[in-house]
């Protein structure tokens, strides 16, 4: 089963490189599991998953963008903008994001694993 998924990376992260990235704010992810990235000036600075029954859609729009201040997004800019209605905003039109839908939650894990491996997000290090 391993070796299967690991056979899937490279058309994932294909995949999930195709699509543009958006803006934060004007992102309509879907309401399924799957794996996405937050970029800041096309710098990668987050890898997530989304496993919950709400999936990409909650992960993305009420938890990095809404989270309290223990979210890695909201630490990542609370010296800059310490008021939480400004913070939304900046992270809204400054923070891009790309995501993958996938239905076998094992795969997001090991796809999500990979990603971070790759590219080292200094907000996963948070």
């Amino acid at each position: 089963m391993l070796e299967d998924l690991l056979k899937t990376i490279p058309v994932d992260f294909q995949s999930l490189m195709a699509m543009s990235p958006v803006p934060l704010g004007l992102a309509d992810p879907p309401s399924c599991p799957g794996v996405y990235m937050l970029l800041v000036n096309q710098d990668v600075m987050y890898v997530g998953e989304a496993k919950g029954r709400k999936g990409l859609r909650d992960r993305l729009l009420n938890k990095h963008i809404s989270g309290d201040d223990n979210h890695a997004i909201q630490r990542a800019f609370l010296l800059d903008f310490p008021d939480r209605l400004v913070r939304r905003g900046h992270i809204r039109s400054t923070v891009h994001v790309r995501w993958l839908p996938m239905d076998d939650l094992d795969r997001v894990s090991v796809v999500e694993r990979a990603l971070i491996w790759l590219y080292r997000p200094p907000w996963n290090r948070m």
